[in-house]
């Protein structure tokens, strides 16, 4: 445990706009209102409605993992904090905070004269990690991270699931459109090419639907 880096996942980037977006594809968008006034007979049996539907559960079983993982590492961060180790040695320009062995070995091997300090650093890591996985084992953080990932396989199981199966209707592809959107672009708002010109076809496969529900009032 002592050489591995412990890094936070609150820093995903792209999973953090996955979460952001997950629960608006699940039903709170236009889309989600026009597909369940479309979503009718022979639609309903669309294969990409019907795996849409299977992925969008795991998305919400993802996105709600992905938050209790995250809320039981701050707390974890916040009661033990990150293990690491401060060195302060007069041949560094500023004190530097070491979080593994492997990153002490990097250091090292630029200032040979901080080398003396390995034991040291490799005892206060041991310790910090024993205190960070005694109070992760009463909290639960890295069961909850297990199960995150384990979700979040099956929500990229279910995705490709979904891409695969053939549409059957407008609904069946703008579900695949909302996925993909959701799941690859970097921002909602993102004006980087694609993600413009999906978002606007994913407008107006809406406004398509939005329409024909009108007409069948």
């Amino acid at each position: 445990m002592v050489d591995s880096e412990t890094s936070t996942s609150l820093s995903r980037v792209s999973r953090r706009y996955v979460l952001s977006t997950l629960m608006a594809a699940a039903g709170g968008t236009a889309f989600g209102a026009s597909l369940g006034k479309s979503v009718t007979g022979e639609t309903s049996h669309d294969p990409a409605i019907v795996a849409w539907r299977s992925w969008r559960s795991a998305s919400r079983r993802a996105h709600a993992l992905c938050r209790k993982q995250q809320r039981l590492e701050t707390q974890l961060a916040c009661r033990i904090g990150f293990p690491s180790v401060t060195l302060d040695d007069p041949a560094l320009d500023e004190p530097v905070r070491i979080r593994s062995l492997r990153a002490f070995e990097a250091l090292a091997s630029s200032v040979p004269s901080v080398r003396h300090m390995r034991a040291f650093v490799e005892a206060e890591l041991s310790a910090h990690h024993a205190l960070w996985e005694d109070a992760d084992g009463m909290l639960g953080y890295s069961a909850a991270l297990q199960e995150e990932k384990v979700a979040m396989a099956d929500e990229q199981r279910l995705a490709d699931e979904l891409f695969d199966a053939d549409a059957m209707s407008i609904p069946g592809v703008l579900a695949k459109l909302e996925a993909l959107i959701a799941l690859d672009a970097p921002s909602e708002h993102s004006d980087e090419r694609p993600w413009p010109q999906l978002r606007r076809i994913r407008a107006e496969l809406t406004r398509l639907l939005e329409r024909q529900a009108r007409q069948t009032v």
